[in-house]
């Protein structure tokens, strides 16, 4: 059989070192079909001036770590020439460019770099997904992959080995430069999970394993529980994953638990792993003889300290029980807003706030840390709104406090309500929801919403007495600076020391 080798690169936010089990599985596939697969991964070069952990902890979210207690920093190499020289070096038959919106502009340029290799070019991810018409102009792009790649990718390497016609490969979109034409074809049913392989971490710097958690830096490996999500939050891209795959019956599927944690047991074995981070959108949205039936197996064969997400509603003191007694260590709840009405009307979560009071109080008692998540920045939210979030989350009383800003990715419909509105444009990439707006609105300008973003843990922690004092740091001149300053070095003493 004719060799074939494909270098996938995963263009990736600087130092964000969790390992994306997507990847992993896309490599499990390709190599069980005699494919060899390089990685080209950007996460250790210098492509940004701060880091998403860097910029959460400065928000006073995330106790400060710093990589280079391990010695881990960025490449001194140049990520262009870097790219230059492995696909030299490797001489791949194909090339494939998995980014997200933020890191789009980025991948543009690597196979830019790289375009006068010949080689041809297929880019899959959310942004591809959802913007394939913006992605397949690009003249360093062949090919699109929208939606689910691990079979459509498989199936486009075997054709090409063999010379066959690729221009009919379901889920991918074909430029055929010689005969001018575009081929768009449609996107298969998804695929089972049950038939997918394990992931494949031998294609990653060993470096991938150390992520930041709960202030610690440890190995931890990443696994997916489910794929997809049983909401359809119009903030979320799973709302554009469900109506893309709306005739197939929907994009949501639940792994078996068993396959899952026999997985886990034996990459802790051979990783040396010390965390488990489960990719799961809403952990406790399943059947509560699943959640037991995972906490006697991962008990048994895995005894880590794990991390979950959950929805208010799913949070039940039953379901808290089993997930102290399977060894959770951290739970993220979706807050997201305090005020109903946006939250009914505009996020499509009908949950009212005493559903989310009794979820935070019932884990206040498990021992496990416990973080509310809470987004600010959506169209129509108003300073008021955002202290409505602000109120709730101090009768919440989370150990952790986290605010992202709302960025309109291509797949949430949101993103349609922003782009009517004219607050972002067809082709505007939406920033690093750790790291600044992406809209100026009417009612909420940007510079009004980065001086909330920075003080909201602190609205939330201190005495409303001191709001007036706390509001002066929302500023950004010296005076606000050093306001915010002082009552940073106060909350990382109080509350994160």
């Amino acid at each position: 059989m004719k060799d074939f080798k494909v270098l996938l690169i995963n263009c990736n936010t600087m130092l964000d070192t969790l390992v994306t089990a997507g990847i992993g599985i896309l490599a499990a596939c390709l190599r069980d079909n005699d494919v060899d697969v390089k990685l080209f991964d950007t996460t250790f070069y210098r492509t940004a001036d701060i880091t998403g952990d860097e910029a959460r902890a400065a928000a006073l979210q995330v106790k400060k770590t710093d990589f280079k207690d391990l010695g881990i920093e960025p490449e001194a190499e140049d990520v262009f020439d870097a790219i230059r020289r492995v696909t030299a070096e490797y001489k791949p038959d194909l090339i494939g460019l998995s980014s997200i919106e933020v890191t789009q502009p980025l991948g543009f340029k690597l196979l830019e770099a790289i375009q006068d290799s010949g080689v041809p070019t297929i880019v899959g991810g959310p942004y591809a997904t959802f913007a394939p018409e913006i992605v397949i102009k690009h003249p360093a792009v062949d090919m699109v992959c929208v939606g689910e790649g691990e079979t459509p990718l498989t199936e486009l390497c075997r054709k090409m080995r063999a010379s066959e016609n690729i221009n009919g490969i379901a889920n991918l979109w074909v430029k055929d430069k010689t005969a001018g034409k575009l081929y768009k074809n449609p996107v298969r049913p998804p695929i089972s999970l049950d038939g997918l392989p394990d992931q494949d971490w031998s294609i990653y710097d060993e470096r991938r394993f150390w992520k930041p958690m709960g202030g610690k830096i440890s190995v931890t490996g990443t696994f997916e529980m489910n794929r997809g999500c049983p909401y359809t939050c119009t903030f979320c891209i799973n709302s554009g994953f469900d109506k893309l795959y709306g005739e197939h019956g929907g994009y949501y599927r639940e792994q078996d638990v068993d396959r899952l944690v026999d997985e886990m047991a034996q990459k802790k074995e051979q990783f040396n792993l010390v965390y488990v981070y489960l990719v799961a959108e809403s952990f406790l949205t399943t059947t509560k003889a699943r959640i037991l039936r995972f906490g006697e197996l991962f008990n048994e064969k895995v005894g880590l300290p794990f991390w979950v997400e959950a929805r208010p509603e799913s949070i039940t003191p039953d379901k808290v029980g089993m997930l102290k007694d399977a060894g959770c260590e951290g739970i993220s709840v979706g807050v997201e807003s305090g005020n109903f009405d946006l939250r009914k009307n505009v996020l499509g979560r009908e949950i009212k706030d005493e559903t989310i009071v009794r979820a935070f109080d019932l884990l206040r008692d498990s021992d496990i840390r416990v973080s509310a998540n809470n987004i600010v920045g959506f169209p129509y939210e108003t300073r008021e709104m955002i202290f409505d979030t602000i109120r709730l989350d101090r009768r919440l009383d989370p150990d952790g406090v986290m605010v992202s800003y709302f960025s309109p990715y291509k797949g949430c419909s949101l993103r349609e309500v922003c782009e009517l509105e004219g607050y972002v444009q067809d082709e505007q990439i939406a920033m690093d929801y750790r790291l600044g707006p992406s809209m100026d609105m009417p009612q909420m300008s940007a510079d009004a919403l980065r001086g909330l973003h920075r003080t909201f843990p602190l609205y939330v922690k201190f005495p409303e007495g001191e709001w007036d004092e706390i509001r002066q740091a929302e500023s950004f001149t010296p005076e606000g600076n050093e306001a915010f300053r002082k009552y940073s070095e106060r909350y990382v003493a109080e509350f994160m020391s």
